[in-house]
This record gives structure tokens, C-alpha cells and sequence, in this order.
């Protein structure tokens, strides 16, 4: 009764027996079952080997390439294939590139003609497995004189293809060492990037760095869920979190990189209306996190799939409107860096839902994507920072360049004229000090406006450095009134010489202005240690005698009497 109720919920046409595959072990490469085996779904996943093998009825259907089953509320796929006579004492094995798969079951006959069975996959401990790895690997039993058929069969919560590989025993050292290496590569890179990201953090004092290495590392142990390294290595007893765990990981690792890049590119400053955006779709993501071991695993992965979704597109839109809308430059290297990651992963999540096969390469180009995201995020904190450190030193400067014309400010003259004054009573010379006042500014800014008004000092302290000498110094001590202090040993008359010639610089007309524009300077020039010995007083006796210029007085220069 079972069996004809089983050949009448089979699928397709007509069983068509295929021939036996013939494996060689001195191909380089694994031999994939591709076409060479039949599938039948199991509608209510109860049939046994002796079931499946004994019935006559069921509609067999040829398997194909990336064919995605419909496995799922119950479903069991079984596939069989059968395998030519194999020379030699080559060990052999069945293969499923696929670490996540909840339970792949090997049913060959003993010397008895039972049907004995191995198992692995997400559902069963690594360590329990026939050949504990990071993928299901079940060995092929030793070949008889006649071709062997074999049942396999798989269980999984949704959708998915089964790619199958028949791999002999060189082969599968040779490809485990590739991963290996390649997998070797994407740690050392990720180890070296939260190293990275914390020293930069430290260094430049950035909160945002510091909040990068969390998603570094956990995309690191979700790429190492995917690629199976997690079930080998951390938790090879805990099947349960083990499946689990590839669910929650790379959630976690998108709230955090959506929190991470809120913070980088100040969105909650930037958009106030939307800052509480990232945080809910944060809290959604948590939330789904802790209730996924109580799911159903199709339910979890569809939710799954879609909380990812819209953190990776928030992840995208987050610096896209910081740059669009914002103005900061340094969004556009995130946003960079969050395509590089949301492609492989919106591939990876239409998987997850059965819409895209599981391929022998695809699993590892989240890795790549994963590898290049970081790199293309680091660059762009480094120069983040860098950018952010010189601002600092720009602020930490202000109390001694005027940020308006870059001369020095009134503090830093006054430690200038000290050390210049220490080191001419040291050697014994003189030095001069030249004040220098701005008499038309205020007309400029009543005749030609506030932007004339705030050219005229620029021009006039491009001509000052362009007459200093190396040896002094020109500083801006208010909105009219500069300084120049030109190191000895001079003598009265050569003091006065430079003085005039820096005069007529400054009394040149500006090409392109009007006439008006041309700047209409007064100097008071004194030498010290003539003009008395405390440079401070010296400077004070400078602004009296501009101060008190006569009505009418048509002078430029004046000294000290």
C-alpha cells in the first residue's frame, strides 16, 4: 500500500535507468553528478531506502546542473546514481559543497545486500560526521565487481540546489588545501583590518574606527559559517547553534556595520528627522536574532533574508544621502565599500530563499567581496582621518596663525619680539620693529562693500611676506594694524631703507581695482635696543605715535624720537 502510494505522489515522466558512472582518480578535478543521477521528491519525507529502491512506480527524473528542488514543509530529495566497478584501492567519496545543508544521508549495501547509511550536515555534530570537515563528506564503500547503486538523501527547511561531487581522495586534499590558503588569506587580511581600525582608532581618537572592527569580525565568523570553518573548529559539538548560527551572524554583522556607518558619516546630525532609522532597523535585526532559534528554519531564513535586505540597502543609503545631501566627501568611500559587500550578499540572500543555486564558486565570492569592502573602508577611514587630524592641528594653531590671513597672531609676535630680544642683547646688534596700520579700511568697507573690506588685509599681507626676509617675522595684531619684526644686526639706516621699501610695496595699486582699493598705509618704525630695551613697551610706544597722528599729517613713516 505504502509503495503505491509512493509511485503515485512521484513527479515527472517515466523512470529511465542511466549507466554507471565511471570514476578516475587521475583527473585533477572532482567529477560532479551533474546529469549522470536520478532525484525523486519524498512529499512527506517518511520513505525509507528499502521503500524508495523497492518501488517500481516512483517517476524518477533525471538530476541537472544547479537545478534548485523545492525541499521544504516536510520534503526529502533522494537521488541515486550508480557507480562503474573502480580499479585499485583509491578511496572515493561523495561531496556536497554546500556547509550549511541541514543533513545529507549515503545509503550503500553491504556485503549482505543492506542498505547502511551515514550521515551529515547542520542537523548532526561535525564531530560526529563519517569524516568530520567543513562540508558533508560521506565515503563511497569499496567497489564490488559489478556497478554499485547508491541512494542519497537530502533534507534542508527551503529551496535549494544539492551540488554533488564525486571526489577522489588526492582530489579532495588538493581543493581542501586551495580553500585552505584562500581562507588563510581573508583571516589575515580581516585580523590585520580590525588591527587597523583599533590603532587608528587610538591614534586619531575615532569613535567611528573603533566601531568598524565589530562588523569586520563578524562578517569574518559569517563568511567562516558559510565556509564551514565554524562547525569544524569552534563549536564541532553544538549542531544547534551551529545552524543557527548561520542565520544570526550575518544579521549581527549588518547592524552593526549600519551602526557603524551612521556614525561615520554623522547621519543623525546630517538628517535629524531620520536618526532614528538605523536604530530601529538595528533593534529589528537583535530582535530577529534572538528568536531565531525558536523558528521554523524556513520561516527563519525568509526572515532572514528580508531584515538583511533592508539593512543592506539602509547601509547603502545611509552614505549615499551623507554625500548626495551632506556634503561629505568621505561618504563616498563608504558607499563604495557597501557596494562591494551588498553584491555578493544580495546573491547570497537569493539562495537563501531558493532563488539562485548553490554554486561550487559563489559561496566564495562573498569572501572576495567581503575582503574588498574592507580594504576600500579602511582607506577611507586613513583618510578620514588624516583629514579630521589636520583640522585639530588647524584649531590647535589658532591661537598662533590668524585664520583669516595665515600671519602670526599678537601671541606669537609677543614670543617672537621676546626670543629676538634675548638673542640681540646675546650678540650684541640691533633689530627693528615696524607697525604697520591700515588707514582706509573703513572707507573701502563704506564705498565698496564688506567683501572689499575683507580682501584688502589679504592683499596687504601677501605684499608683506612677499618683502619679508627669512630671518623675520610678519604678524596681524587687529583688523588694521600688522607688524613686521626684521632681525638684526641692522643699522638706523638700513632699518629705515627696508622700511621704505616695504612702504612703497604696500602703497602699490591692486590690478583690477579701482583706484579707491589701493591700500593707504601708515608706518612707525623702531630699532631696539635704540628705542629702549623691553620690547613690549617698544611695540606700545609704536601704536601711541600711529595713534596720535596729527589732521592733515600727510606722512607714511615715523620713528621714534
Amino acid at each position: 500500500m505504502l509503495a503505491a502510494l509512493l509511485g503515485c505522489l512521484g513527479l515527472g515522466g517515466t523512470a529511465q535507468a542511466l549507466g554507471p558512472l565511471s570514476l578516475d582518480d587521475r583527473s585533477p578535478q572532482a567529477q560532479r553528478l551533474g546529469s549522470h543521477g536520478e532525484y525523486w521528491l519524498d512529499p512527506g519525507g517518511r520513505a525509507t531506502a528499502e521503500e524508495v529502491h523497492g518501488n517500481a512506480r516512483i517517476r524518477w527524473q533525471p538530476t541537472a546542473a544547479d537545478q534548485v528542488y523545492p525541499l521544504g514543509d516536510g520534503r526529502a530529495l533522494w537521488i541515486r546514481f550508480t557507480v562503474a566497478p573502480r580499479p585499485g584501492q583509491a578511496h572515493w567519496y561523495i561531496e556536497i559543497p554546500f556547509a550549511n545543508l541541514d543533513r545529507a544521508t549515503l545509503y550503500s549495501r553491504d556485503a549482505t545486500g543492506r542498505w547502511q547509511a551515514q550521515s551529515a550536515g547542520d542537523h548532526i555534530a561535525v564531530a560526529d560526521w563519517p569524516v568530520p570537515g567543513r562540508q558533508p563528506v560521506l565515503p563511497l564503500p569499496p567497489s564490488g565487481a559489478a556497478p554499485t547503486e547508491h541512494l542519497l538523501r537530502i533534507e534542508h527547511a527551503f529551496a535549494t540546489s544539492v551540488p554533488v561531487l564525486l571526489t577522489g581522495e588526492h582530489q579532495l586534499l588538493r581543493r581542501e588545501r586551495l580553500v585552505a590558503m584562500g581562507l588563510g588569506v581573508y583571516f589575515g587580511l580581516t585580523l590585520l583590518g580590525i588591527v587597523v581600525a583599533l590603532a587608528a582608532a587610538a591614534w586619531m581618537r575615532d569613535a567611528a574606527s573603533a566601531l568598524f572592527a565589530l562588523p569586520v569580525l563578524l562578517l569574518a565568523l559569517s563568511a567562516s559559517s558559510f565556509a564551514g570553518v565554524n562547525g569544524l573548529l569552534l563549536w564541532p559539538r553544538h549542531p544547534a547553534w551551529n545552524d543557527v548560527s548561520a542565520f544570526a551572524l550575518p544579521v549581527l554583522a549588518l547592524v552593526t556595520m549600519l551602526l557603524f556607518v551612521a556614525q561615520a558619516t554623522a547621519f543623525g546630525a546630517r538628517a535629524p528627522h531620520l536618526r532614528g532609522l538605523p536604530w530601529a532597523l538595528a533593534l529589528a535585526g537583535v530582535a530577529l536574532s534572538g528568536v531565531l532559534a525558536f523558528l521554523p528554519d524556513d520561516t527563519a531564513a525568509h526572515a532572514t533574508a528580508a531584515v538583511c535586505a533592508a539593512l543592506l540597502a539602509a547601509c547603502i543609503g545611509v552614505p549615499a544621502w551623507a554625500w548626495w545631501r551632506g556634503g561629505d566627501r568621505h561618504a563616498l568611500g563608504l558607499l563604495l565599500g557597501m557596494v562591494c559587500l551588498a553584491g555578493p550578499g544580495v546573491t547570497h540572500l537569493l539562495r537563501l530563499i531558493g532563488w539562485l543555486p548553490t554554486g561550487l564558486v559563489s559561496r566564495f565570492v562573498l569572501l572576495a567581496g567581503a575582503a574588498l569592502q574592507l580594504a576600500v573602508v579602511l582607506v577611507t577611514l586613513i583618510w578620514r582621518g588624516r583629514d579630521r587630524s589636520l583640522t585639530r592641528q588647524r584649531l590647535r594653531g589658532l591661537d598662533r596663525v590668524d585664520p583669516a590671513t595665515g600671519l602670526a597672531t599678537p601671541a606669537a609676535v609677543r614670543e617672537q619680539l621676546r626670543r629676538m630680544t634675548a638673542r640681540a642683547q646675546h650678540q650684541r646688534h640691533a633689530y627693528a620693529v615696524l607697525l604697520i596700520e591700515v588707514a582706509n579700511l573703513g572707507e573701502v568697507r563704506r564705498r565698496l562693500g564688506r567683501r572689499a573690506a575683507l580682501e584688502l588685509p589679504l592683499r596687504l599681507a601677501s605684499r608683506l611676506l612677499a618683502r619679508m626676509r627669512e630671518i623675520d617675522a610678519v604678524g596681524r595684531l587687529g583688523d588694521t594694524r600688522f607688524v613686521m619684526l626684521m632681525d638684526g644686526p641692522l643699522t638706523p639706516e638700513a632699518a629705515t631703507r627696508q622700511a621704505r621699501q616695504v612702504l612703497a610695496a604696500c602703497q602699490r595699486p591692486i590690478d583690477g581695482r579701482p583706484g579707491s582699493w589701493t591700500p593707504q598705509v601708515r608706518m612707525a618704525l623702531g630699532l631696539l635696543p635704540r628705542d629702549g630695551l623691553d620690547p613690549d613697551q617698544v611695540l606700545d610706544k609704536l601704536a601711541i605715535q600711529l595713534d596720535t597722528v596729527a589732521p592733515g599729517d600727510e606722512r607714511a613713516l615715523f620713528q621714534l624720537a
